[in-house]
C-alpha cells in the first residue's frame, strides 16, 4: 500500500500516446466532399420580400415585423392615452 502514485509527466505521456493512437486509427481515408451552398430559403415571407435569412431568428423577425407594426398602429394610441390619464390622476392626486 506504500506504492507512490504516478507523477504528472507519466500521466500526460500516457494520455498523449493514447490520443495519438486513437487519432491515427480514426483518421478518415479521404476528406469529405464540400457541401454546396444551400438555396435561398424564402424570397417573399408574409408579403415582405427578404434576402437570404442567416438564422431562424432573422426569418421570424422578418415575418413578425409587419404584424407587430400593424398591431402597434391599431392599439398604441389607446394604450398611451390610458397610461397618460392614469399618470395625470396620480400626479394630481385625483384617484
Amino acid at each position: 500500500m506504500s506504492e507512490l502514485p504516478p507523477n504528472i509527466d507519466a500521466i500526460l505521456s500516457s494520455i498523449r500516446s493514447r490520443m495519438t493512437e486513437e487519432s491515427q486509427a480514426a483518421a478518415p481515408e479521404a476528406p469529405p466532399a464540400p457541401l454546396e451552398a444551400p438555396a435561398p430559403v424564402m424570397e417573399n415571407v408574409g408579403g415582405v420580400t427578404i434576402g437570404e435569412p442567416k438564422t431562424l431568428e432573422d426569418l421570424i423577425r422578418a415575418m413578425l415585423e409587419p404584424l407587430l407594426k400593424q398591431w402597434l398602429d391599431a392599439n398604441m394610441p389607446e394604450i398611451v392615452e390610458r397610461l397618460a390619464q392614469a399618470e395625470i390622476r396620480r400626479l394630481t392626486g385625483k384617484d
